[in-house]
């Protein structure tokens, strides 16, 4: 089975793209929201440990919920040093995949088809692109070292890339559940646009209801 890291920026400076939209008590009550949603859909599904980089513990309470292992970061260096963190955390394992914690579309069938553990142990890296096809928003690779990880901006031709040079077996994986992540107000509205149930949607139309979007941006959740 496949073993599952889910890094989870600090709550306190999380989605800052949406500040001018959502407080930040709501910013971090939404990235709790779609980690909720996430774990749910993995926990459908055949899978490996889960282990939440985090450093909070709100996070941590959701991650138990699920019955996921936590490793916290007292000083978070960034995602990619949580990836890295969590990898050696895992220890020297097969079959490891990350996912962000703001993909509250994501569906199991297409989770099960991104963490499929690689056949007879052949090096894969599998890989699942954000909408713009610019970021990573699910990564298999069947050794945890296979090559080094750089999520950021235009991650998903690095890691390509990376892929490619190493002369690894790549597949491409077309899953629009795993597309929509959430950073902009765009993003949120197209989001809520979906309808799909979940405690994501629960909780954004909570906060519309309870009149705390900006007057002039309500309009964006209808």
């Amino acid at each position: 089975m496949t073993d599952i890291v889910i890094p989870v920026k600090k709550l306190s400076k999380a989605k800052q793209r949406l500040s001018g939209l959502l407080t930040p008590t709501v910013r971090a009550g939404l990235v709790l929201a779609m980690l909720e949603d996430l774990l749910a859909m993995v926990s459908f599904i055949d899978h490996g440990q889960i282990l939440v980089v985090a450093s909070d513990d709100l996070v941590f309470d959701v991650a138990r919920k699920f019955g996921a292992d936590i490793l916290r970061e007292d000083r978070p260096w960034g995602y990619n040093s949580a990836v890295n963190a969590g990898f050696a955390a895992l220890g020297d394992v097969e079959n490891v995949a990350v996912f962000p914690a703001d993909i509250p579309l994501a569906r199991s069938r297409e989770i099960s088809r991104l963490i499929a553990p690689s056949e007879m142990g052949k090096p894969l890296v599998r890989l699942a692109p954000s909408r713009d096809k610019l970021g990573t928003n699910g990564l298999f690779l069947s050794s945890r070292n296979l090559i080094r990880t750089g999520f950021g901006p235009d991650s998903y031709t690095g890691h390509c890339r990376s892929a490619s040079a190493m002369g690894i077996d790549t597949v491409f994986l077309e899953a629009p559940s795993l597309a929509h992540d959430i950073d902009t107000p765009l993003d949120l509205q197209e989001f809520i646009q979906h309808r799909q149930p979940g405690l994501t949607l629960e909780f954004m139309e909570s906060i519309h209801c309870a009149g705390l979007a900006p007057a002039s941006e309500k309009k964006a959740f209808v």
